[in-house]
């Protein structure tokens, strides 16, 4: 009988966070504020929304 979990690997492998520049200060889900200017980590698809908003942006390594 054929097995319907998913084959590749990445359903067990932590998201991969990459590191973007708060561009407005915002409110994170704990109530913190997050202010802008500041580098954090998030998720890509969390960076990639947040730099469609203009909330974020891309920082660059050197």
């Amino acid at each position: 009988m054929a097995d319907n979990k998913p084959q590749d690997n990445q359903t067990n492998k932590p998201k991969d966070l990459i590191e973007v520049e708060i561009k407005r200060d915002f409110w994170d889900e704990d109530g913190e504020r997050q202010r802008a200017g500041t580098i954090i980590k998030v998720p890509v698809e969390v960076a990639l929304e947040g730099i469609e908003s203009g909330a974020l942006a891309r920082v660059k390594k050197d």
